[in-house]
């Protein structure tokens, strides 16, 4: 018997099947990109164009089409 549902709250997760699950279940998802551009947005960190660049860096997939779009609408 699957246990109930208490209370919803936000919660990081790096794994493709809690990803998979969440969206089965209707969880409103935010990816790292859309992380960075909230952290940019809330003062949390001076730029987010940096932030990215290091991610990639270090291995992090992100196509220049998808950082385009990210950077140009207004988080």
């Amino acid at each position: 018997m699957p246990t109930p549902i208490l209370e919803w709250r936000p919660s990081f997760i790096d794994d493709g099947a809690g990803r998979r699950c969440a969206e089965m279940l209707g969880v409103p998802l935010l990816g790292t990109l859309g992380l960075v551009m909230i952290a940019k947005k809330r003062g949390f960190i001076p730029a987010a164009r940096p932030v990215i660049t290091r991610l990639k860096k270090q291995g992090m997939f992100l196509s220049e089409n998808i950082i385009d779009r990210a950077m140009l609408f207004n988080w």
